[in-house]
């Protein structure tokens, strides 16, 4: 098969066709118009792509063919040419500019080929055959994180969730009794500061065995620099990661560190784009991170255009979550929780922009799967 996808903005649209038809390809055509940020954008894919079928062992060739968009001599050109040279050929008109699209279906059905249309919000993908006839079918390949990750050319490092797991039994005893937990995690942040008054661990004996078992405390009772950061948000991040593997993602990760830019050198008039994602997970060929947050004072607001931003890396179907515990008075706005760390307006912004925020004095269990299952699936 040779594949013709017409690249518009959203170059992540494409990648889930090119995963499903992985086995059947041997040529890609990146067609773009003489828009710069177009071609900027096929480059990307076409190293990605190459990445991709060097890893799987694909006998795949990719090559970018830029054409203008307002000539219908060029279109028919280029459909020509690859029928001539490539032989049978698919047209992937996902998120392409529609007058281009009408050509080129156009032209593609007339020789024979097919027509590939993803929905990206259903994962269903629409084929139109040369007769106009159509088939939806849903795209029931299952992609994990690092092809999505390699085919959007960009570099990402995880745990492995093997090193988790003996973890988690200790873990989750901690988070039985979350108010249990969080006296004895407030009164080994104070010692950490010297703040000895006033504090007894008589009573928590079950806290501090499970505790030592993940090396957050030694016997006297003393954390470290280290061990404080897993106090201060680490032992969180991973119970939310638990929570969130039970509802069977087609894949996750905890504490994934992306480069968006990897093929870009360092530079000192060049700052490279690197995030780390608390919680990263894939289902349907969409991303949905969870940010975690145990802080009594944050910045909402800042928080929300944060991820109204980094999200947009996935592709414009992605939704993030954040997850703020904190002991902030707290009202109802429009099933959500209104505090100084996300005022009225945070919450707007954030209902717009694909981002939900939790935000609890205490982890509900049964409150946070339900928002992760009907907010990302």
């Amino acid at each position: 098969m040779t594949l013709l996808s017409i690249i518009g903005e959203d170059i992540s649209r494409i990648i889930p066709v090119l995963h499903a038809y992985k086995d059947q390809i041997k040529h890609h055509i990146l067609l773009c118009d003489d828009d710069p940020s177009n071609h900027d954008r096929a480059k990307v894919l076409q190293q990605g792509m190459q990445k991709f079928s060097a890893e799987h062992s694909l006998d795949w060739y990719t090559k970018i063919i830029t054409i203008d968009e307002d000539s219908a001599n060029d279109i028919n050109e280029v459909v020509k040419q690859q029928f001539d040279n490539e032989g049978e050929l698919w047209l992937n008109a996902t998120d392409g500019y529609p007058a281009i699209i009408i050509l080129l279906s156009d032209l593609v059905r007339k020789k024979g080929g097919k027509v590939l249309s993803y929905d990206h919000f259903d994962n269903d993908l629409h084929i139109i055959e040369p007769d106009g006839s159509m088939e939806t079918k849903s795209l029931s390949t299952k992609m994990d994180l690092d092809s999505y990750m390699m085919l959007l050319n960009y570099k990402m490092k995880k745990k492995n969730k093997n090193d988790l797991t003996p973890r988690k039994q200790y873990i989750m005893n901690l988070y039985k009794n979350e108010k249990k937990f969080v006296k004895v995690r407030k009164a080994l942040l104070n010692l950490y500061h010297g703040n000895i008054n006033g504090y007894s661990f008589s009573g928590y004996f079950d806290v501090l065995t499970d505790l030592r078992a993940l090396n957050v405390i030694g016997q006297e009772n003393r954390i470290t620099s280290k061990t404080k950061q897993m106090l201060e948000g680490d032992l969180l991040e991973e119970y939310l990661f638990w929570l969130c593997d039970a509802l069977k993602f087609d894949d996750i990760a905890l504490s994934a560190e992306i480069d968006f830019d990897d093929e870009k050198r360092e530079a000192s008039e060049y700052r490279r784009v690197t995030n780390e994602f608390d919680i990263l997970m894939i289902h349907n060929n969409r991303i949905c991170t969870v940010e975690c947050k145990f802080k009594n004072n944050l910045r909402g607001i800042d928080m929300v255009y944060k991820y109204d931003a980094i999200i947009d890396y996935f592709g414009n179907t992605s939704k993030a979550i954040i997850a703020n515990i904190s002991n902030k008075y707290k009202n109802d706005y429009m099933g959500m929780k209104q505090s100084d760390n996300f005022s009225y307006s945070a919450l707007r912004r954030a209902r717009m922009s694909g981002v939900s925020v939790y935000h609890e004095s205490e982890v509900d269990v049964i409150k946070f799967q339900n928002l992760v299952q009907n907010f990302f699936f």
